[in-house]
């Protein structure tokens, strides 16, 4: 699971709030108070080309779309989600959605606490959190698209690399089918082991596992734990968690978080794998075990959660770098999707900001490095902290916990 905008973790029982993204976007009804006409937007506006369709890649193609340009998303999939992860969305998340147009409201489920307690089932901390709504990631991606013109989405699209010009920018995308796309500006949003950022615009390369997690959905209804909130039960020995997330009155997503190195299993066959979640219910208290019962146990998905040091810039010529394409967060920060949202709302806003300069290359990448001077911040400090709290989970039970994750 993960959440956006505000906490993501206990600090000798203080929940700390990330920072608000230092700059004001201007929204659809901004842009019409400038007395902008069609005509106009239509004239000043770019060709751009997103390659990944998951939320950052909608989000940037519903916000530029919005605002006037000819936009294009190609992702690799074909139908279905990218994964049955549950979100927290937060009020500052929803936010980001509404100024995007949309509303959660009918998405998910109402979270009104997030409680964390032992492997004995002792309390260690809980939450109150207000107007934060459980739901799947699934969910919200189709929310996102179902507000997109369909003409916009082209699925079933294996990214290869770029046609590039005498001054280092890119001229064309290229596919695996024979397509070839040509742009001004190419937003890369093809996830945590980006093709786009291998191909154009490396930087620092992935660190590695130390921590994963299984992730699965359980559909039935929910035990009365969970009628107020999320919980999430963690071991004090073992660099071992498990956490359950309601997404609607009858479905959760449920996630095991866990060191490899104490916990080879979890890299075992499905048929082991799915023995070794069985067990695991058997050691710790309900509801773990009704949820697991209701549960396709052997269809839980596996997750390498990594990260990487920030570049200097997100992007090179006029390719830029977005989501967990630009900047992997462990999931222990619970920062992935309000990230995304960030991102998108930004890259928006700067070329609202300097759409006066049309499609210069050399405007163009001078918008592009204010993009990475006002994102950098932000997210060097939920990288950072992501990373303490990892060494905090897996820590021996010797040490006294100062952090706890809100949620994976």
């Amino acid at each position: 699971a993960e959440t956006g905008g505000t906490s993501g973790a206990v600090i000798l029982r203080k929940w700390v709030n990330f920072p608000p993204i230092p700059v004001r976007f201007p929204t659809q009804s901004g842009l019409a108070s400038r007395g902008w006409d069609l005509q106009e937007r239509v004239s000043l506006s770019m060709k751009v080309v997103i390659i990944g369709g998951s939320t950052a890649g909608v989000a940037a193609g519903l916000r530029l779309s919005q605002a006037g340009h000819e936009v294009s998303i190609y992702e690799r999939r074909c139908g279905g989600g990218s994964g049955g992860f549950g979100l927290l969305l937060t009020p500052s998340v929803q936010q980001g959605l509404r100024r995007l147009g949309l509303d959660v409201a009918g998405v998910g489920r109402d979270i009104d606490q997030f409680e964390i307690r032992d492997e004995n089932d002792r309390p260690i901390v809980t939450r109150a959190l207000q107007q934060t709504v459980g739901v799947k990631r699934d969910s919200l991606l189709e929310l996102l698209r179902s507000s997109l013109d369909s003409r916009i989405f082209h699925d079933g699209k294996n990214f290869l690399g770029f046609e590039s010009a005498g001054d280092g920018s890119a001229t064309a995308a290229l596919f695996e089918d024979g397509t070839r796309v040509e742009a001004d500006l190419f937003i890369g949003a093809d996830g945590i082991r980006s093709t786009v950022r291998q191909e154009w615009n490396r930087g620092p390369q992935l660190n590695p596992v130390k921590s994963v997690e299984l992730v699965g959905s359980f559909h039935g209804e929910l035990p009365e734990q969970l009628s107020t909130g999320a919980l999430k039960f963690i071991s004090n020995d073992d660099g071992l968690a498990i956490g359950i997330v309601p997404t609607s009155d009858n479905s959760a997503v449920w996630y095991i978080q866990c060191d490899p190195r104490r916990w080879p299993q979890s890299f075992s066959s499905v048929e082991d794998r799915t023995r070794w979640i069985r067990q695991l219910a058997d050691q710790f208290p309900d509801p773990v075990s009704s949820i697991f019962a209701g549960s396709e146990l052997e269809n839980a998905r596996l997750c390498r959660t990594t990260d990487r040091d920030l570049p200097e810039n997100f992007h090179r010529g006029n390719v830029l770098l977005i989501g967990d394409a630009a900047h992997p967060l462990l999931t222990f920060t619970s920062q992935g999707t309000g990230s995304a949202i960030e991102d998108a709302l930004a890259i928006g806003g700067l070329l609202d900001n300097n759409v006066g300069k049309g499609i210069d290359p050399a405007a163009l990448s001078g918008i592009l490095g204010e993009f990475s001077r006002v994102r950098k911040p932000i997210l060097n400090a939920r990288l950072y902290m992501g990373r303490r709290m990892q060494d905090q989970f897996l820590r021996d039970s010797s040490e006294q916990n100062q952090i706890v994750p809100l949620c994976s």
